[in-house]
């Protein structure tokens, strides 16, 4: 009897097989690990980390025990959950790249489980999404949130919901767009003057549009089975989003869910595309950033290019117009403000000590701006290819995704306001590429900015229920003015280096140095 063939190829592939299985189930160990400390948190109660909801329903959701837990006991379980969920996404991408190859069923119920368990509990972190009910409350009361900031309706009478918003956002009003508003309001129908059921319906909306976003994009990258498992490890499953987003209730969820949407009806329905980027931009109008992309994937045809902004304009400006020209001021007024955790804030700091403040933002908003046309431009010479086929000749929906990844990730690096929710886009689009070290650059960047904003709550705020020690707060507050930018902006070096690296050029396009090309002189003989 003959021995089978075993040759070096063939040991090598066994050997990344087997490298592939282990740090796959690890992945999903550290996965399954940063859930239970969130969860974990949540039943612990109300803390600096967890939110307190009022008037409790004690059989609906969420749920939690009154433990009083230790401000340092709470915020330290968080720490490690983000920890361990960035070190398991990078896991996850070091086993897919190895082979390893765990059923689709089987990844889709972790990801819908550990956010199903996330749902349960109450959200942690940022008070958000305690102003997201409040201005529910006040359309649900007859009034107009992008007008009546919460501290006016107090002024004018108690209200338990109203009542419950934490500093400094009471005197804030609304910069979301008519659909996150229009959400607002149904949840605020829905629980009435419970904050606990509210705040549960706006979770369960953020739960719902993040299952809806991974399932389409398992749809988008279609029957290639490595391409889903990518997709859904980073897309679904992906702890660091179930932390920066769906436990802090962010709206960010539904305004991309509806710009997947948009993407998936892009390769055949232009106008319908459109009109979903559109709904996508009415929920949070920073979202306009996949437009862009969509529009870039379309520049070579004009009669479509013009079509989707058709459908776009056509539903930005209608809800826009339903709801009031205020409601669209409101939202542009955000892009002027300055992140704490960014290396603009640092800057800010630094040169106002002997410069109009009016100033230095001008100047850091510019430069802001230029980097983000650099990064992309170097970006776009080496990104990754998307792993959504090219289902006929003219389907825009795979350099639509590509472009997607490489605006986001160019906008979060950037952008003087930046959240780590709002890291969500640039995951989502990520998700459908194929694999690089932007991925390793991507879990530093995202890991490093949700510590930075743990506890996350004003200590001043009387909503808090546990006091934050001088330690934490000192401790916290150095993570994010201090450490934060500093790997933020490595992170972003980074970025640029391996670009330059893989031969991206500053400037790789003709113009404007193009010469006029000399028109040759044409020589007439003379007769005889």
């Amino acid at each position: 009897m003959s021995k089978p063939d075993v040759t070096p190829d063939t040991v090598g592939a066994t050997t990344d097989q087997r490298l592939g299985n282990r740090y796959g189930r690890w992945a999903v160990a550290l996965y399954l690990a940063c859930t239970a400390l969130i969860v974990g948190a949540g039943l612990l109660g109300p803390s600096v980390v967890v939110l307190t909801l009022t008037n409790r329903h004690a059989w609906l959701p969420s749920y939690w025990w009154d433990t009083k837990p230790n401000d340092w006991l709470v915020t330290m379980m968080i720490y490690v959950a983000i920890i361990l969920g960035g070190y398991g996404v990078f896991l996850a991408t070091k086993a897919l790249k190895n082979g390893w190859a765990p059923r689709i069923d089987r990844l889709i119920a972790l990801g819908i489980g550990t956010t199903a368990a996330i749902t349960l509990v109450p959200p942690m972190a940022s008070g958000d999404v305690l102003i997201y009910a409040a201005y529910g409350r006040i359309m649900s009361l007859g009034g107009d949130p992008y007008t009546t900031a919460p501290a006016d309706t107090i002024r004018l009478g108690y209200d338990p919901v109203i009542a419950a918003t934490e500093r400094p956002w009471q005197g804030a009003k609304s910069v979301y767009g008519p659909i996150a508003t229009w959400v607002q309001w149904l949840s605020s129908l829905i629980g009435g003057d419970s904050m606990q059921l509210t705040v549960w319906m706006l979770q369960l909306s953020v739960a719902i549009s993040l299952i809806v976003t991974g399932l389409l994009l398992v749809k988008l990258v279609g029957p290639n089975l490595p391409n889903r498992r990518r997709v859904i490890m980073l897309g679904l499953a992906n702890p660091l989003i179930l932390w920066t987003v769906l436990a802090g209730a962010h709206n960010d969820a539904i305004a991309v869910m509806f710009a997947v949407i948009a993407l998936v009806l892009f390769r055949r329905h232009i106008f319908w595309a459109g009109i979903m980027i559109g709904v996508a931009g009415c929920t949070k109008l920073s979202i306009g950033l996949v437009g862009v992309a969509m529009l870039w994937a379309l520049h070579n045809d004009r009669r479509k290019a013009a079509i989707f902004c058709g459908g776009g304009a056509l539903a930005m400006g209608g809800l826009y117009a339903f709801v009031g020209l205020q409601a669209f001021q409101q939202a542009r007024s955000q892009t002027s403000f300055i992140s704490t955790g960014t290396p603009h804030k640092v800057l800010l700091s630094f040169f106002t000590l002997f410069l109009p403040n009016g100033l230095v933002r001008t100047v850091l908003a510019i430069l802001a701006w230029v980097g983000l046309i650099v990064v992309a431009i170097l970006l776009t010479q080496v990104f990754p290819k998307s792993l959504v086929p090219q289902t006929h000749a003219d389907d825009p929906t795979p350099a639509a995704i590509r472009y997607t990844a490489i605006y986001a990730i160019a906008w979060i690096l950037t952008a003087m306001y930046s959240l780590p929710w709002y890291d969500l886009i640039a995951w989502v689009a990520l998700a459908a590429v194929a694999a690089s070290k932007v991925d390793g650059l991507m879990v530093v960047r995202t890991t490093m900015l949700a510590i930075a904003y743990v506890p996350g709550r004003d200590p001043n705020a009387r909503q808090v229920a546990a006091s934050l020690s001088d330690s934490l707060e000192w401790f916290s507050a150095r993570l994010r003015d201090t450490i934060c930018p500093a790997i933020e902006l490595a992170v972003l070096v980074g970025l640029i280096i391996w670009a330059r690296r893989g031969g991206a050029q500053w400037w790789p396009y003709d113009w404007p140095r193009r010469k006029s090309k000399s028109v040759p002189q044409q020589t007439t003989s003379l007769p005889g």
